[in-house]
């Protein structure tokens, strides 16, 4: 098998790539530090872009509030989408993964919906209607909150590395409020081999993609702890603004059961993979 990755600087897309080995030959493109020059911002088809069987769309624009961010998250994220399903075509493909997110789900009114997720549900839209037009099979992952053991995620997951970095010097876990608010963290090795499982076995459909287990914030900050064999000290702020739940989503179960594989890095386990790679560049 024959596999294309667009998001040649995505931690994501770096990762897919590495799994997809398993299965064949695999190129990159994206902007920049890529084997195929394509730039979802002004989306132009690659002259002898080769051809492909799978091509996996790991890239996309998290947007802000500035109506310039508003415009680039929808185009990149939505438009883009459109060309990375026509580069699909052009490569000869027959399958086409997005990698969307949960957030593709949230509506006016949950937290922290935004340009974000209503770009990334219009990417869903264009993809569906796309590969549905022109014959080509289809699988829509929505995946959870992604983390890595080198902190190249960092900057999407600012409280998961907090506590990290807490948990590592010995001080207390302070969380905002009152709430113990719940989250789903996915590390990207397990993401990475279950797109190559999808891949193998041909799967189609929209799949939520997440791990089983959904943790409390105190519980994660206590995974950590236990990683980094630091005592446990974690500390609620009530005069700050509560951290929201995010909206619940099931667990991919049936996608899980179809490909033999469910996530193994649980939360303990991720922070020893991040405290292990901490000491090896020290």
């Amino acid at each position: 098998m024959k596999s294309l990755v667009i998001g040649s600087t995505s931690v994501i897309g770096g990762a897919v790539a590495q799994a997809l080995a398993q299965l064949g030959p695999v190129r990159l493109a994206g902007r920049r530090d890529a084997d195929i020059a394509f730039d979802l911002n002004q989306p132009v088809l690659p002259v002898d872009a080769g051809q492909f069987d799978l091509v996996v769309h790991a890239a996309a624009d998290f947007g802000g509030l500035e109506p310039a961010a508003l415009l680039r998250a929808e185009q990149v994220n939505s438009v883009g989408t459109l060309a990375a399903c026509q580069l699909a075509e052009h490569c000869g493909a027959r399958h086409f993964v997005l990698l969307s997110s949960r957030s593709a789900g949230y509506r006016p009114g949950d937290p922290y919906y935004g340009i974000y997720a209503l770009s990334k549900r219009h990417a869903e839209e264009v993809a569906s209607l796309y590969c549905q037009q022109r014959g080509m099979a289809l699988t829509i992952l929505r995946i959870s909150q992604v983390y890595d053991s080198q902190a190249r995620c960092r900057s999407h997951q600012p409280l998961l590395y907090a506590i990290a970095d807490s948990a590592a010097a010995g001080r207390p876990v302070q969380l905002y409020g009152s709430n113990d608010a719940r989250r789903d963290y996915l590390h990207v090795d397990d993401l990475a081999q279950i797109c190559a499982l999808v891949a193998k076995r041909g799967i189609e459909g929209e799949h939520d993609c997440g791990h089983p287990q959904h943790l409390r914030l105190s519980e994660i900050a206590l995974a950590a702890f236990a990683a980094f064999g630091t005592p446990a000290d974690v500390r609620f702020l009530p005069d700050k603004a509560d951290i929201p739940d995010l909206p619940a989503a099931a667990w991919a179960s049936d996608l899980y059961t179809r490909i033999g594989y469910a996530p193994r890095i649980d939360m303990r386990a991720g922070f020893e993979l991040i405290k292990a790679h901490r000491e090896a560049q020290s």
